[in-house]
């Protein structure tokens, strides 16, 4: 038991109380601060994971054989010799020269010494700990993909498109109030484009956050019941307009372009073949 801890860093007295070095009195505290604090438990679990990985280590280290070369240096060292002790690979060592036992300041150096190597040891653990979970995540993040406004798009066409009594936040009767309204909010200045040559009509209007900015959602029923969107948001400016291009998020068809400082996209089920056609009256009317 190493004593006292009071007064050390939290993570020196959390080694501690992981390898059952604490009094009673300073396991009963330790208890109640990783039964409080969630930053304590937190990082109580990364020393213990150090330390579960550590002694799996030296487990492995202690089960790999003995070099062969180590043994042939001890033989040849002890000049050939065929006694008892050459099968235990280690010289005798003569009664004569053994030194009595002597009492000496040595054992609080030699706890000393022990306690450091302890607390060192949970350090490195703690170090390999976060040093893996760093690389984990750094490796996860390099293979998922960066998310998209369009992404968010396709995730509230889902959600909105099964509503039936609320599709919209304000409906088509305010389409002036849409218009002066999502205007203002995005800065985006549009008009709402008339589809009933597309067989599309009005719904009404939603305002959205996608990639962190607001972002207008404007929705649209045709005869099947299908519901199509048009969506657009704020964006570093371009010259002229971009060609469009296609996108699928499953069971959702999108097809976006950027005119001037805006971005759009129309959105519909994947399978209609219509899409795209709508898309490209939408962008000569917005």
């Amino acid at each position: 038991m190493v004593g006292s801890t009071q007064g050390l860093p939290l993570e020196v007295r959390l080694s501690a109380y992981l390898d059952g070095q604490l009094p009673p009195d300073e396991v009963a505290e330790i208890d109640a601060i990783l039964a409080d604090d969630a930053a304590a438990r937190a990082v109580y679990e990364k020393l213990k994971l150090g330390s579960e990985f550590g002694a799996r280590a030296f487990e492995r280290m202690l089960q790999e054989p003995i070099p062969l070369d180590l043994v042939r240096n001890i033989k040849e060292a002890r000049g050939g010799d065929d006694d008892t002790s050459s099968t235990l690979g280690f010289a005798a060592i003569p009664i004569s020269e053994t030194r009595a036992p002597r009492r000496s300041a040595f054992w609080p150096q030699a706890l000393a010494a022990s306690l450091v190597i302890f607390l060192a040891g949970g350090a490195v653990g703690y170090l390999i700990s976060e040093q893996k979970q760093t690389s984990f995540q750094s490796a996860a993040n390099e293979f998922t993909p960066a998310r998209t406004w369009l992404d968010d798009i396709a995730d509230y066409h889902r959600i909105y498109a099964r509503q039936a009594r609320h599709l919209v936040e304000v409906p088509a009767s305010e389409k002036d109030h849409i218009a002066e309204w999502l205007s203002a909010s995005t800065g985006v200045a549009f008009t709402v484009p008339d589809l009933t040559a597309q067989k599309l009509t009005f719904e009404g209007a939603r305002l959205l956050v996608a990639n962190g900015k607001p972002t207008a959602q404007l929705l649209y029923r045709d005869a099947e019941n299908e519901i199509f969107a048009i969506c657009f948001l704020k964006s570093d400016p371009v010259e002229g307009t971009t060609a469009m291009v296609e996108s699928m998020r499953n069971d959702v068809g999108l097809i976006s372009w950027q005119k001037g400082d805006a971005s759009f996209v129309v959105v519909g089920p994947s399978a209609d073949p219509d899409l795209e056609r709508i898309a490209e009256a939408v962008s000569t009317t917005i």
